[in-house]
């Protein structure tokens, strides 16, 4: 697993190393910096993807994130128009760094590096790996059919940065993946395939539904069908995801991702809770620390005090240990680089301290009502 991210000079940041968990959440008031970091790992990713990285190249468009140019990618207050991206890591007791130095070209979109990694280390990285899964906040939303990819879904085993192939992911590996028993439904913990520890989740965020892949003959598409029980074991008609609603769709790559995640590889997950109800976000957050809890290494950008208390519920329940957690919480103010404070987590699931600003809106808002 990665310990650390270092970006200097780097759209919102000045020159920081933030630590890495098993269990990252990042959070903070919007422009803080908080997708800078998911931005980041995204460049990386993708340039390795689009062999711009072994060529010591930095792409900032792709398939994970759009930057722009380097005059997009270069913090505002820069003293040397440079930005570095480093990673570091702990490999059999010695600690490794891999960093690349790019002079930020202002109107170019493929960065050239004064300063990279060797070639041959880079495969070695959880980030480079077979598995990885990047899924944005603008994930897919009730369609009739989704698309195919047989190198993203067979070769990759990638859902897409939109989550865009997970009805091809659930028809291809629906019955094959054998979840580990950490992330099991406690409510199914018998059931072992991917697609059925997937509906057991689903009864989280709405009671009886139970959703399918089919595939479209002829063509390269997939059909979702959600189904709802009805009386006894039956399950009633076909439902189109269209006339579902937007938060079973949006929260099925999340779902998906976490059950099939193996240890030893990585998912970064913007904003989980969208869509969701309180209590659903509170599901997705814990599910989220199970995953972590299995050696997959989560990193997290939410705005949500309920996934964060999922994240508490699971610490305090010996799901996760406290350590495995790292809570970074950013702020900005204006004119100055972003900053962060981390608290951190005992085994009761309580924080060392709240930082203000810190999901504490609830509280002054309720002062007021009272007031």
């Amino acid at each position: 697993m990665l310990d650390f991210i270092g970006l200097e000079n780097f759209k919102a940041f000045e020159d920081i190393e933030l630590s890495l968990g098993n269990l990252t959440l990042l959070s903070g008031l919007n422009g803080s910096g908080k997708s800078t970091v998911l931005q980041a790992i995204g460049v990386l990713r993708q340039s390795f993807d689009g062999r711009f990285l072994l060529e010591g190249e930095l792409a900032l468009n792709g398939e994970l994130v759009e930057i722009g140019t380097g005059r997009d990618a270069l913090y505002q207050g820069f003293a040397k128009a440079e930005i570095a991206l480093s990673l570091g890591e702990t490999r059999q007791g010695e600690d490794h760094v891999y960093r690349w130095l790019v002079p930020a070209e202002l109107e170019a979109d493929v960065l050239t590096c004064t300063s990279k990694p060797e070639r041959g280390e880079l495969p070695l990285l959880d980030l480079f790996d077979r598995g990885f899964q990047f899924l944005r906040a603008d994930r897919i939303t009730p369609s009739v059919t989704f698309p195919k990819s047989q190198d993203a879904v067979r070769q990759k085993r990638f859902l897409g940065a939109r989550g865009e192939y997970t009805a091809h992911f659930l028809l291809e590996f629906g019955e094959q993946i054998t979840t580990a028993e950490i992330v099991r439904s406690p409510h199914e913990e018998k059931a072992f395939s991917l697609i059925a520890q997937v509906n057991a989740w689903m009864q989280e965020f709405s009671p009886g539904v139970r959703v399918g892949a089919q595939p479209v003959p002829m063509t390269d598409l997939v059909r979702l069908v959600f189904t709802y029980k009805g009386e006894g074991a039956a399950h009633g008609d076909p439902l189109r995801p269209t006339n579902v609603g937007f938060g079973l769709t949006h929260a099925l790559p999340v779902i998906t991702a976490c059950l099939a995640a193996e240890p030893g590889t990585m998912l970064v997950v913007e904003n989980p809770e969208a869509q969701l109800h309180p209590r659903g976000q509170v599901s997705i957050g814990r599910l989220l620390a199970l995953a972590a809890a299995n050696g997959v290494q989560v990193i997290i950008e939410s705005h949500s005090d309920h996934v964060l208390n999922g994240i508490r519920l699971a610490v305090k329940d010996g799901l996760l240990a406290p350590k495995q957690a790292k809570l970074h919480f950013f702020t900005r103010e204006p004119g100055q680089p972003s900053d962060y404070q981390t608290p951190t987590l005992t085994e009761e699931g309580r924080l060392s301290y709240w930082p203000k600003g810190f999901f504490d809106q609830w509280e002054k808002s309720l002062d007021k009502l009272l007031d």
